[in-house]
Parts: C-alpha cells; structure tokens; sequence
C-alpha cells in the first residue's frame, strides 16, 4: 500500500509544472533593501509587490543563487510563507527554533544529531520523516514529505541533479559557513526568514545577539595581556590552521587573546607540518577545539609529542564538545552557530576569568585528566 502511494505522489508531481524561479521578465528598481551588517553571502531587495533573495560568492563577485519571493501565487515565484520546511542539516536547527518554525518541519537529515528542544518535541509528538544527506537523499521519504522548501548547505549545490527531479521543491542554499565574521554567520537568520517573511523577527533577535557580542568584545578591549592561543588538533602529522581572516581567528581575538597565524591574510586553512607549528606556538597559553579528544590521557596516548606545548603541560587545554548529545550531535555547531555571543563569552572565561568570574562555561570545557 505505501509502495502504491508513493507511486501515485511521485505521478502527481512529475505531472506539475516546474516552479522555475525566474521571476519578472524586467527587474524594476527595488523600493528598499534588507539591512545586513555583517554578513557578505546574500542580499534581499524589495519591490512593489515581492522580493528578491541574492545569494553570493564568498568574494561577492558571482551571484550563486536567486529567489523570487512573493505572497501571491504566481508563475516564476516561490509563494511564502513556506508551509512545508525540509532541512537537511542540524545546523539549521537554531535558525528554525528560534524563528518558531518547528511547526513547519516535515522532515530532517537525521534525527538522533538534533539538539534542539523544541524540534525534538514535534518529533516526538507527530510523523517528521528522515532523509539523509542531500547526495543520498531517501527519495522514498523526500517525495512523503512533500516539502515546499528545502534548507540545504551551498557547497552541496544540485546534487545528483536532484532539483531536476523535484521541480516543485525550492532549495534554499545556504552558505553561513563561508562568512569570516561571527556575527556574520549569526546574521544569516534573515536569509531563513525570508522564506516564511518574517524578516522583522530575525532582526530583533540578530540584534540582540549582535549588542550583546559587542559589549562582551568591549571587556577584552583593555587587556593587558593577550595569551597566546592553539587551535585544532593534527590529523597525520599536519595541522589545518584557520587564516587570519577566519572565523576563529575573528572569535579569539573578540576574546581578548592572540592568534599566531594572524597574519595570514586568508580566511580558509593551511596544512602545516608539525615542526612549523610547534616552533610558532610551542609556547601557547592555551589550546581550544582539540576534536575527539577529551582526556589528557587519550592525547597523550595518541600524540605524545604535545608535552612539548606549554599549553598541554599546564593542562591548559579545552574542547568546545560540552553540549553533545548521545548520538553524537554536537550543539557548538547548530545552537552554537547562531548564539556566536555564547560562543566569544565562554573563550573570554577561558582566557580571561577575571573578567567574568562567576560566569559558567557554556560550549566549551576543559579536558579530563583521564
């Protein structure tokens, strides 16, 4: 009987008219545009009767993707607000709870990797159904969601060609993680509301988020001493160290300390050998994002070579993997992702507990000494 179903939804949209988003044959001048302060992936420009959602390159210089959005259902245009929402990454779950779009949700990735309350709730209360990653999408499931939109990650692009086999879905392709500021990826919020307008509720909390990262950037700006800082752990003798225009390096320099790749004037990694980075951070105050380890022990038993790091010996070390549930899913890559704020104040305790000496941490914690 579900096999029959299937077959039948799967006739019935083959049998559609594809929703190409191609909008208006002649694009007028927009009467306003959306205020975005940080991030630099996207822009939405207003018009008399809908708007139009740009997404760019990570250098601004190619427009990837272009949506038209309007209330009224019309040829060339994606009707909002959304009714049925896919997404096929955890890390959209922040941006879904807190636009209070779980009502929405018909269909994750996987469930067991999702933190968020309030999803996990729905879950639990009616049928959301799993899909997999978008390159090994469960078509099966995909075509009983009968979703309208899709959050999906940029780099994933059309996967297997799968827009061309959902012509009706629209991918909203999100590329949050190519942003060098904080607050940039934080600000992305806007480009989820666009899709259920509600780009003046994403503001409000953008802004809260955004006021209350500054003034905690404030209290580090005055410290006498910055401490040095290591990120990341080796993987076969190399170490992939953010640029100085990265999204980290931007976190630990908020937080009052000293990132020795700085001047690496880029914001992706560089694979370094061992003997670089230990001649340029062998004495490093601290060492943050050590990956799967979680214990001294378990470092010192696959590297032992990090009791050369002052860091290591003065058990200075933390991980940012204190919200993991039991699957595995780590919430400093979904909640964490939008809340970069909770983010920057849990590094200033790291390496500035004066400063904030009643504060708990949030994301982070310390390594076990076994």
């Amino acid at each position: 009987m579900r096999r029959i179903f299937v077959i039948l939804i799967c006739s019935i949209l083959l049998a559609c008219t594809s929703q190409v988003k191609e909008g208006p044959k002649a694009s007028p001048k927009p009467i306003d545009s959306l205020e975005i302060y940080y991030a630099k992936g996207f822009a939405v420009n207003y018009y008399k009767d809908y708007k139009e959602l740009l997404v760019f390159s990570s250098d601004r210089k190619d427009t990837l993707h272009r949506y038209y959005l309007s209330t009224v259902a019309k040829e060339g245009f994606v009707q909002t607000p959304i009714l049925r929402l896919a997404s096929l990454s955890s890390v959209y779950a922040a941006y879904i709870e807190e636009l209070r779009l779980e009502e929405f949700l018909v269909a994750v990735d996987e469930k067991n990797y999702i933190n968020s309350e309030s999803i996990l709730k729905e879950i639990e209360t009616r049928e959301i159904v799993e899909l997999g990653s978008l390159d090994k999408v469960n078509h099966e499931a995909l075509l009983m969601a009968q979703a309208d939109l899709i959050y999906t990650f940029g780099w994933q692009g059309n996967a297997a060609g799968i827009e061309d086999k959902y012509p009706n879905i629209t991918f909203a392709y999100a590329y949050e993680y190519l942003e060098e500021q904080p607050l940039g990826r934080a600000e992305w919020i806007k480009f989820f509301a666009c899709f259920f307008d509600k780009e003046v509720q994403a503001d409000s909390i953008f802004q809260a988020i955004r006021t209350n990262y500054e003034n905690l950037k404030s209290l580090t700006e005055e410290v006498p001493h910055r401490p040095k800082i290591l990120i990341n752990m080796p993987f076969k003798e190399q170490w992939h160290m953010p640029g100085g225009l990265s999204y980290s390096a931007h976190l630990i320099k908020d937080a009052g300390a000293y990132y020795p790749w700085d001047t690496l004037q880029k914001t992706n990694s560089s694979p370094l050998d061992w003997e670089l980075v230990y001649q340029k951070a062998f004495d490093s105050d601290f060492w943050i994002n050590t990956g799967a380890y979680s214990s001294y022990a378990e470092v010192r038993k696959e590297l032992p070579d990090m009791d050369l790091f002052k860091a290591f010996t003065n058990k200075k070390a933390f991980n940012n993997n204190a919200r993991i549930n039991d699957f595995g899913g780590n919430d400093y890559w979904e909640s964490g992702l939008l809340h970069v704020d909770e983010i920057l104040a849990d590094l200033i305790v790291i390496f500035h507990p004066e400063i904030m000496p009643n504060r708990d941490l949030n994301y982070y914690k310390p390594l076990a000494d076994e």
